[in-house]
């Protein structure tokens, strides 16, 4: 194309949410549950299990958080523990969810406020 360099069509995508979070133990059904939410969004590569040890992490425009969180549900045992943060971005918020003994609770604050509101 004249006029137009490689790089801008290979440009980074904007980073709106970032996630992060980690199950403990989980098994080859939550990352294949975990996956094909994944793959329906085209970020398959954000979810990883090294050992018993399910890893989220993703930067990007998107994320499903809320599926992902409704896939892992009826997945978790009384043993399981873990969390996953979303960051939004533009909203200047934090949604914490908490995985323990079987079930999931959550917290929101603003990233100003993060610590003190989503501790525990």
């Amino acid at each position: 194309m004249p006029g137009c360099r490689e790089g801008a069509l290979n440009a980074v995508r904007p980073v709106f949410v970032k996630v992060y979070g980690s199950l403990h133990p989980a098994g080859r059904a939550a990352l294949a549950a975990v996956s094909s939410v994944l793959a329906d969004w085209y970020i398959p590569e954000a979810v990883e299990l090294k050992g018993d040890l399910l890893r989220i992490s993703h930067e990007g425009e998107y994320f499903p958080v809320e599926d992902v969180v409704d896939v892992l549900r009826p997945l978790l045992s009384e043993t399981c523990e873990g969390k996953l943060d979303y960051l939004d971005l533009e909203a200047w918020s934090l949604r914490r969810f908490f995985f323990r003994h079987g079930r999931v609770s959550e917290r929101t604050a603003s990233l100003d406020r993060a610590l003190e509101s989503c501790a525990k």
